[in-house]
């Protein structure tokens, strides 16, 4: 934060003198603030707790509070639900900051009556831009109202009325520009649970309703019925016992005639209709009373259905609109996000394609690849990566041996111990996979780890002798799958190792053969069982040159 940062950005002296109260628990932040917005020709009140802010609001009235989110004694929502909740102090706008920058805490802030959103860290200037708008709105706000009086003799009887509109004007005003963030973020993500998480909560924050669920069709093409697959506010057994015929008199009644537009639909204007009874229950019976269709291309992909309102008012037509509005955005991020995932499963046949047929060259992988990929995406998962990590680290996984096909099938099926040369055309194995998929650029995200995955951190693995952070987290987590399972996995020559056999043996060549870090994760997830073990239940016929008697190192 500079000195320049802190200077004025407009003539202090072009405007009123308005008071600020900053209410924040970090002295340095209250300070730095304090000097901005003084140099910015505003008066300054501070405050360090929750409690104390409530009590200077309450007595100073301020023009704006700047409300810190974590705060001792009250936390930000707390003081910002109390102030909106009293006649004296909900008019005064309140700038939430916190540095959360989820959806859902900015959701939280404006369900508990915040007027604006800011997310740390944020520069001085950013802050006093916000603070400029809000005091331009504020004496608009303030010039309407002195025109009000002048007319107060004409507008006597609906006075009352006029105000309640401003208020749900002004509340109208933050709402849209939430809803365009949402609609962008809905839009932006690939991801259909992110995608789906996102719609809902936007739907219940701005809204304000007390449920929500959303119900996806079956499949993309050719559906058959609607699932409920994401919801807020419901109990997942009421959620999921809620499912509707494609094809069946409900959704019908939902869809709008041709040429008209698409519109929510409160069910109260079904229940009397004999051939939807059930449907119509179902929902009443959960506290679901608003459904609006999710139409692509006169295409229906999902029912988005609403509860009661917390007020507890009736729902206006500018909530409908809303409602609406969020369905037509939700309707091709719901598309963008199933097509990608259709393409990602196409890629994943793909390489469950090229898997079959490592393991019809090396009968000791029988199986092995799809448990690697399973091993390694809990193992991903319990170390929090993201979706798309994750799935490169999967596809790094089922392709790891892949580089065995072009290993001579004598050598993969030698009964006894290799030579020096069969040795070293095994450890060629990854080196080859690399190549293999380097050009196929859905595939090539896996060739780091192809290539490293019998790489040590001690650095006498192959075949580039990698060590500690040279190698990736992805490939270090492929390793201690891949040897997990070769140690529990029976054997012709030797039975699996049981699980605690398996795990002394990463214990002890944690920090030499293996990552510590990923060792780690691997035995908790396995003692809490986020990861189970793994067997294969297919018998495992050897070829007609291989005796039980035989012993062979793992390759």
């Amino acid at each position: 934060m500079s000195l320049d940062s802190l200077r004025p950005i407009v003539d202090p002296t072009t405007r009123a003198k308005r008071t600020i109260l900053v209410v924040d628990d970090d002295r340095r932040v209250i300070d730095l603030l304090q000097i901005s917005l003084t140099q910015n020709g505003y008066n300054v009140n501070t405050a360090l707790t929750g409690e104390e802010g409530l009590e200077s609001a309450r007595r100073e009235s301020p023009d704006l509070i700047i409300l810190d989110l974590r705060l001792p004694k009250k936390t930000g929502f707390e003081v910002c639900a109390s102030l909106k909740s009293s006649k004296e102090t909900s008019h005064i706008p309140i700038v939430m900051v916190s540095a959360s920058a989820e959806v859902d805490a900015r959701l939280q802030g404006l369900m508990h009556g915040a007027d604006d959103y800011l997310t740390k860290p944020f520069s001085p200037k950013e802050l006093l831009i916000k603070v400029r708008r809000i005091f331009e709105r504020i004496e608009k706000t303030e010039l309407l109202s002195t025109k009000n009086k002048e007319l107060e003799t004409e507008v006597a009887k609906n006075r009352e009325d006029l105000l309640v509109r401003n208020k749900e004007l002004r509340f109208q005003v933050y709402s849209l520009e939430t809803l365009m963030e949402l609609t962008h973020q809905l839009n932006a993500s690939l991801d259909l649970d992110y995608t789906l998480n996102t719609l809902i909560l936007s739907v219940v924050g701005q809204l304000r309703v007390n449920a929500a669920c959303l119900f996806l069709t079956n499949q993309r093409e050719d559906p058959t019925r609607l699932e409920a697959c994401t919801f807020k506010g419901l109990k997942e057994e009421q959620a999921r016992a809620i499912g509707f015929s494609y094809d069946g008199a409900f959704v019908r009644a939902l869809l709008p005639l041709e040429g008209e537009e698409i519109q929510p639909l409160r069910l109260g204007q079904l229940e009397h209709d004999l051939d939807v009874e059930a449907e119509v229950g179902s929902l009443f019976a959960v506290g679901l009373t608003i459904v609006c269709p999710v139409v692509m291309k006169r295409r229906l992909a999902a029912i988005l259905a609403v509860g009661e309102k917390v007020s507890g008012q009736e729902f206006t037509a500018n909530d409908l609109d809303m409602l609406r509005v969020l369905s037509e955005s939700a309707c091709m991020a719901i598309e963008n996000a199933r097509l990608y995932k259709d393409l990602q499963d196409s890629y994943v046949s793909t390489v469950r394609l090229l898997v079959s047929r490592i393991e019809e060259k090396d009968p000791y992988t029988h199986g092995h690849t799809e448990r690697v990929a399973e091993y390694s995406v809990g193992i991903a998962k319990e170390m929090g990566f993201i979706p798309e990590e994750i799935q490169r680290i999967q596809f790094g996984a089922f392709l790891h041996d892949i580089g065995k096909v072009h290993t001579e099938d004598h050598v993969l099926h030698k009964p006894g111990a290799l030579s020096e040369e069969e040795w070293r055309m095994v450890k060629m194995h990854p080196v080859r996979g690399a190549e293999m998929v380097k050009g196929v650029r859905f595939l090539e995200r896996g060739v780091d780890v192809i290539r490293h995955h019998h790489e040590r951190v001690d650095g006498k693995g192959y075949p580039d002798g990698l060590k500690d952070d040279q190698i990736s987290l992805a490939a270090k987590i492929v390793n201690v799958a891949d040897a997990f399972d070769a140690m529990t996995t029976d054997r012709p020559y030797r039975s699996g190792l049981t699980t605690e056999q398996a795990v002394a043996q990463l214990t002890e060549k944690a920090g030499s053969q293996f990552a510590a870090e990923i060792v780690d994760v691997m035995v908790q997830a396995l003692r809490s069982g986020s990861i189970n073990v793994i067997k294969n239940t297919m018998p495992y016929v050897p070829p007609a040159s291989m005796s039980r008697e035989d012993s062979a190192p793992k390759r």
